[in-house]
Order: structure tokens, then sequence, then C-alpha cells
């Protein structure tokens, strides 16, 4: 049985890491000089990840795919059109049917937002990154067992959102 007290200094170490991380992301975002705010893989980013995954996809099938609702992807969908980042076109087969391509500048910086690996990984050898990387599995398949305890349909979810969007990182 591990040691209690190793277990919350590692807890201690994970909740720090998460804030530290946060105000450093908060920094970054409020860079005068980046311009234009990161869109990471939230909202806005997730969309364009996604599309340059699985482009000219309709509206709906985005929303599902990426777990969200009709309205909070119309929202995010209509805000990256209004930044030259998206169309949106009635499909030529059902005009019922919205469907989503990137345009050349979505497509570059969701390329650019998906390849990019975080720069605090940097400090570590790659003796480092591996023992890290598989900490992180161990972690993951033991959370990954008690979701699917729970709850098989979250679990199913889960790991088909990370198959779709994470998928180049594991390559």
């Amino acid at each position: 049985m591990p040691n209690l007290v190793k277990q919350k200094n590692a807890a201690g170490k994970l909740m720090e890491f998460g804030m530290v991380r946060h105000a450093v992301d908060n920094m970054y975002h409020r860079n005068p000089d980046e311009g234009e705010r990161r869109l990471k893989f939230q909202g806005q980013g997730k969309i364009l990840v996604a599309l340059s995954q699985n482009d000219g996809i309709s509206q709906k099938e985005l929303a599902t795919n990426l777990n969200l609702t009709a309205q909070s992807t119309a929202e995010f969908v209509n805000k990256l059109v209004a930044k030259k980042l998206v169309t949106k076109e009635k499909s030529t087969t059902d005009r019922r049917m919205t469907v989503i391509k990137l345009t050349k500048k979505g497509r570059e910086i969701a390329n650019k937002e998906s390849s990019k690996v975080p720069e605090f990984l940097n400090v570590l050898s790659d003796e480092e990154l591996d023992q890290f990387s598989n900490i992180l599995t161990k972690l993951n398949t033991s959370l990954y067992e008690e979701i699917n305890e729970n709850d098989s349909n979250v679990f199913k979810k889960t790991q088909k959102t990370i198959k779709e969007h994470f998928r180049d990182w594991f390559m």
C-alpha cells in the first residue's frame, strides 16, 4: 500500500500544476503581441480541430461528435464564420442540412493548434517523458475503469471523443 503522505504530496503537486498552468495559459491569452486569442481545444478551437480531421460535415453531426448542444455548436460556428475560419453551406444532397467547412485560414489555425506540444514539457528528458507518459497512462486507465463501472455509456462516449479528437497525438 502506498504511503499516504506521499500520495497527499503528489495530489498537492498535481493541484499546484493545474493552478500554475492555468495562470500561464491566462498570461499568454492576454499577451498583446499575440493578436487574436488562442483558440485551444475548447469551444471554437475544438470545432476547428474536429473539422481538420473530418472537414465538410453537417453542423448536426459536428455537434454530436463533439458532444455539444445544437445551440452551442451554432454559436461557435457563427463566430468562426465571422472570423472567416469556416464556411456554412447548404448541402447539395439535402437542403435541410448545413455543411461546415474550414477555410484556408481556419485550416492553418487548426493545424497549428492541434500540432502544438505544451512548452512546459520541454523541461523533461526523453526518459522522464516516458516515465510521465507511463504514469498518466496508469492514472487514465484507472479513471476509465471507474467511469465504465459507473456508466458504460459515458465510458463509450468518452473513449470515442478522445479517439476522434486526439488521434493525431498518438500516431
